[in-house]
């Protein structure tokens, strides 16, 4: 029995240059024209460690922050709704009211303060992951930026924003009953 020919596979370069080469023609050229071309880090192997761990660690303190930030909008809700459950439920004179809506005040000053401090952190680490990136394969960098540093800044700041009015409209709140409760308003 005769064999038959063998026919190679072409290779990836090859299928991508096709590939390119087709949507081109069809006037359905997604990305690029030329095929991506990746390009290994020239780090040596014990850096490249280094920098990978650098990079987890660096992640991990934005997760990190990130939930220390809700759990401290969270907290301050359920506190200044222990205020106002305290206010509304028992008999409290003017000055105790007093205490609370301080109390109340303070705690939104700290939340924010907290809130702020981690927003810098997280931006510190995040520079410090994009320092590391540029250190790494292109095919990392390309995945890496899929979603852009402006689009990333635009949902960290705005959720920061939502984030610090909640804090104040619950403290607004949580003193409106108080002067409610105590005939004050």
């Amino acid at each position: 029995m005769a064999e038959r020919p063998r026919k190679e596979a072409p290779s990836a370069d090859a299928k991508g240059k096709e590939q390119a080469g087709k949507a081109h023609q069809d006037g359905k050229d997604e990305h690029h024209a030329e095929p991506f071309h990746n390009e290994p880090s020239s780090l040596d192997e014990a850096t490249h460690t280094e920098l990978r761990l650098m990079h987890q660690e660096a992640a991990a303190a934005v997760l990190f922050a990130k939930s220390i930030q809700w759990r401290s909008v969270g907290a301050a809700l359920l506190i200044d709704a222990a205020i106002f459950a305290i206010a509304v439920f028992t008999q409290v004179g003017k000055t105790f009211a007093d205490v609370l809506v301080i109390s109340s005040v303070v705690l939104v000053g700290g939340v924010i303060f907290v809130l702020l401090m981690y927003q810098f952190w997280q931006l510190n680490e995040i520079s410090r992951m994009n320092q590391i990136e540029r250190h790494f394969s292109t095919l990392f960098m390309r995945i890496a930026r899929v979603k852009s540093r402006r689009e990333g800044n635009v949902h960290r700041y705005t959720l920061l924003f939502f984030m610090l009015v909640v804090v104040i409209i619950g403290a607004l709140v949580a003193n409106l009953g108080i002067r409610q409760a105590t005939g004050g308003g």
